[in-house]
């Protein structure tokens, strides 16, 4: 406890010292100040690293852990505890490093991102695509098995990269993932699997756009202990609202918010200048996600017993 409140004292003075000297956008008035839901209870989930709201459950989110730990995925309540767990059986995990969820053809999927790649080395990163489970009539803390419909293999036109957000447009049959360690993030696309039925088709990721707005850390940010420091710019999870309007990428040091109109592509609305939320209180934060109505975002770091933030759409 001493030692967390002593994280965030020294996060605050930097964030003082720095703020007047950055090039950094004002932060945004859209969203409330972060509250806590609750805190994840499963000692288990100390390296998680997406999340993803239901869109079977309601009241529930997904989750995972990051690399080197089992291909399941968790489903928690918004207290943090856990409510049921599901062993992809088919899935490897490498390196796991985000989860989306979307309706697709009137049933709700989820996908999970097999993209980590801190040494951009790997040539077998890969998404698993499966329904959501309903868990209406499951007992607390059940565990279920189920088998990815789709593996989808894929790479990037440029070379292996690192990659910690993914998300899903199904309007435009779109899965879209950010890199982590380019400078700037850089947007990709891969298409949907053209049917619901099982497919393990090899993909060419294509190469969309920069992202603007994300710029690397000032000399200032970069002397902060931690990844608050020189890699507080590293884009670690990414989430697009369900309403089709706002895409969310989350960094080490802020939240950033794209806006589009009902014309725009993401990738032209992911061109343009993002909106700020700064992140208070979380040392290493790599999940982030809309709630199932768009007005709320949800976000945690890793760590045992993380925190469940929330901010709130003030309008």
């Amino acid at each position: 406890m001493l030692l967390s409140r002593l994280f965030i004292f020294l996060s605050a003075v930097f964030s003082g010292l720095f703020t007047s000297c950055s090039q950094l956008p004002a932060p945004s008035k859209e969203f409330s100040e972060p509250s806590v839901l609750g805190r994840v209870a499963d000692k288990s989930l100390s390296e998680i690293s997406g999340i993803a709201a239901s869109r079977r459950n309601p009241g529930i989110f997904w989750t995972h852990n990051d690399s080197g730990g089992a291909a399941k995925i968790t489903a928690l309540n918004l207290r943090g505890e856990t409510v049921a767990e599901v062993v992809v059986t088919n899935a490897q995990a490498k390196d796991w490093e985000d989860i989306a969820t979307f309706d697709w053809n009137g049933t709700p999927w989820i996908l999970i991102g097999d993209v980590g790649d801190n040494g951009a080395v790997r040539r077998d990163t890969t998404l698993y695509l499966l329904p959501e489970p309903d868990l209406s009539t499951t007992s607390s803390g059940a565990r279920l098995a189920l088998a990815a419909t789709h593996t989808i293999p894929f790479s990037y036109p440029n070379g292996p990269r690192d990659c910690e957000g993914v998300a899903v447009d199904p309007a435009t049959n779109e899965i879209l993932l950010i890199s982590k360690r380019t400078e700037p993030p850089v947007l990709y696309s891969l298409a949907l699997p053209s049917s619901p039925a099982p497919s393990a088709t090899p993909q060419t990721a294509k190469l969309l756009t920069p992202l603007h707005g994300i710029v690397p850390p000032s000399m200032a940010e970069s002397a902060i202990p931690g990844r608050l420091g020189q890699y507080r710019s590293n884009v670690t999870a990414f989430d697009l609202s369900p309403d089709g309007f706002t895409a969310a990428v989350l960094t080490y040091g802020n939240i950033w918010l794209y806006h589009r109109d009902a014309s725009q592509t993401w990738s032209a609305a992911l061109a343009e200048a993002p909106q700020r939320i700064p992140i208070q209180g979380l040392p290493q934060a790599e999940a982030l996600c809309f709630s199932p109505d768009s007005r709320e975002l949800w976000i945690t770091t890793e760590g045992i017993n993380a925190p469940i933030q929330r901010y709130q759409l003030k309008l």
